[in-house]
């Protein structure tokens, strides 16, 4: 998140810049800053509990506070707002608790039907344990980079079904677990549909199914992810609010040697994404906030978690 946030920063500078001494009539988006809390239980959150006596054991749970800009700008190639170029993280994709930066090209075709080509240099966290098995002395941190490439059809000849495709790499740049079967170097095949209806002029559900493909280096730590979602949001003059909720059941492919037994993940997730935006005298800006909690239970007690996350901030929308 350190890296990304000043990574988001420079760039937003930079192409404001820019973007402005073209043609404002065809730039849009928002910037945000955003202040937080986060808290988590897990064995694998390198910012919990350095040492573990044994494997058996539960970390303490963890509290953190943070400051993060988030927002994204996009600036028509065409008069017709046809062809756009665009950066940042997508308002879609924050409604429903996904963090993503990304790099991207859209066109919009006279049926309906939105295509989206992204590139998404930073979707992963920047550090997690070197060995998050190791006991009797201190864990020791390492980076984790990765690049994705994202496919989206949106509102397909306007039916509302959308469809979303993406390929990623991970690489640990110092992995020290011993055991080859859970090296964690991987590629990762995501894809994603959806269907949205209205309920009425204002409010709505979509609903989706997604499948992962995680193609690690070890066998123990690849796996199949099968998921599904629903949202409900709500919009009117004054605030908006989506409320998301979703289930994942994740398989993974072979006996973990570490606990003699092949991993199931179960993970449930509740997710409010909520905007104000009728503040007296303040045109554009809104009040923002997210909140969220992520429940994980296994069948291995070591990767059993509880994560909650909740951010309040000013956006700003141009």
């Amino acid at each position: 998140m350190r890296n990304l946030n000043i990574f988001v920063i420079a760039l937003f500078a930079g192409f404001t810049t820019s973007a402005y001494a073209l043609d404002n009539s065809r730039i849009n988006g928002d910037i945000s800053i955003n202040t937080g809390y986060a808290t988590s239980n897990s064995n694998l959150n390198p910012n919990g509990d350095k040492t573990l006596s044994s494997l058996d054991d539960r970390v303490s749970h963890t509290n953190n506070y943070f400051a993060a800009p988030l927002g994204n700008i996009r600036y028509a190639l065409d008069s017709n707002h046809t062809h756009a170029v665009y950066l940042g993280t997508s308002r879609d994709d924050l409604a429903v608790g996904t963090l993503a930066f990304e790099l991207g090209y859209q066109y919009n075709f006279t049926n309906g039907t939105q295509l989206d080509i992204a590139y998404l240099p930073t979707v992963l966290p920047d550090e997690v344990w070197a060995n998050p098995y190791l006991t009797g002395e201190e864990r020791q941190t390492t980076d984790i980079d990765g690049n994705a490439y994202r496919l989206k059809l949106s509102n397909l000849l306007n039916t509302g079904v959308s469809l979303d495709m993406a390929y990623a790499t991970a690489t640990i740049d110092d992995e020290q677990i011993t055991e080859s079967t859970l090296f964690r170097d991987s590629a990762t095949f995501y894809l994603k549909g959806q269907h949205l209806s209205m309920l009425d002029q204002r409010s709505g559900l979509i609903t989706a199914f997604s499948y992962t493909d995680h193609n690690a280096e070890g066998k123990a730590a690849s796996y199949n992810k099968y998921k599904v979602e629903m949202t409900y949001f709500l919009h009117s003059s004054a605030y908006s609010l989506a409320l998301t909720g979703s289930y994942a059941y994740r398989q993974f492919d072979a006996v973990n040697p570490l606990f003699d037994t092949q991993r199931n993940d179960d993970v449930m997730r509740l997710f409010l994404a909520y905007e104000y935006k009728d503040i007296p005298g303040w045109d554009n800006w809104s009040v923002t906030s997210l909140a969220g909690s992520t429940v994980t239970s296994s069948n291995i007690d070591f990767y059993k978690s509880n994560n909650f996350l909740m951010t309040v901030g000013l956006n700003y929308q141009f």
